[in-house]
């Protein structure tokens, strides 16, 4: 499922509009890039149960975020260590944790963090990390049975059952919408993945969520569900970005790995990537 943190983050998102991230001063404890290049060998931390972007399939773990830092270690030379994070409370516990103190219980701490928010305020409240390399822009999107939702606007969904995860974004502005008329239609799964495979069986008439987890989920079977970018009409922000995070003294590290994730814009392969996971790769728009 989707971990509690990021649905934190989600819902603190609707309250608030993110800026641009910030690079944040804090205290001094970091591997930097001369120590990563003299090891030979990259630690990435990455969310535990993440599908589309790190997940365990036959025991091997695969997603979006696993082969994004294994491009990032073979473009600077070194070997991948790619290792799961299980999301604590906030995101900012897991910087914590993963990143710039480590464990209490012990265990080594990630060189770099992917699928971080990327916004000013909250890298002003973590001084401890720094947040880099934005390489995706999420959107909450509606997947739709056409036949029983005939628009892809929320505020006109019928009294039709509505998938969402619970304790999101989407299940909060649902529950709300219009008086809490749809209320009683509102579906709860442990994540989107979920929600898709009952609007496959018919369970559903719609699923709302973020995209990439929408179109991954639906695979081939998008061609009988439409998907569609949508807004949530009281929320501040109806997308956010993602980015990376090292700790604060490694800026060095974060300079060599937003190199890499520039180039891979670049050269279309970040692009690629997302699309051999049935997912669109939406960049971060240059202001």
């Amino acid at each position: 499922m989707e971990h509690a943190s990021r649905r934190q983050f989600l819902v603190t998102l609707g309250m608030g509009t993110l800026g641009a991230a910030a690079l944040a001063a804090g205290p001094a404890r970091a591997r930097p890039l001369d120590e990563v290049v003299q090891r030979n060998r990259l630690r990435v931390a990455v969310y535990r149960d993440f599908h589309p972007f790190s997940y365990r399939e036959g025991g091997a773990l695969k997603g979006i975020d696993v082969d994004l830092a294994h491009a990032i270690a073979e473009r600077l030379g070194v070997r991948p260590d790619v290792f799961e994070h299980t999301a604590g409370e906030t995101v900012s516990d897991d910087l914590r944790v993963a990143v710039w103190r480590g464990s209490l219980f012990g265990g080594e701490p990630a060189d770099i963090m992917l699928h971080i928010p990327y916004g000013k305020d909250f890298a002003l409240r973590n001084p401890e990390a720094v947040l880099f390399a934005p390489y995706q822009r999420e959107l909450f999107a509606l997947a739709r049975d056409p036949e029983r939702v005939p628009s892809a606007d929320p505020a006109d969904l019928p009294e039709e059952p509505v998938g969402v995860e619970i304790d999101s974004v989407p299940d909060f502005y649902l529950l709300g919408l219009d008086g809490g008329r749809l209320r009683p239609h509102v579906v709860h799964f442990p994540d989107p993945k979920a929600a898709i495979e009952a609007l496959a069986r018919g369970e559903l008439a719609a699923v709302l969520a973020p995209r990439s987890q929408i179109e991954a989920a639906l695979g081939e079977r998008r061609a009988r569900f439409p998907i569609a970018a949508v807004r949530l009409p009281g929320l501040m922000a109806s997308s956010w970005d993602i980015g990376m995070a090292t700790r604060e003294n490694a800026r060095d590290l974060a300079y060599a790995a937003g190199d890499v994730v520039a180039a891979m814009q670049e050269d279309g392969s970040l692009e690629a990537l997302f699309r051999r996971h049935g997912v669109t790769h939406t960049p971060i728009p240059v202001d």
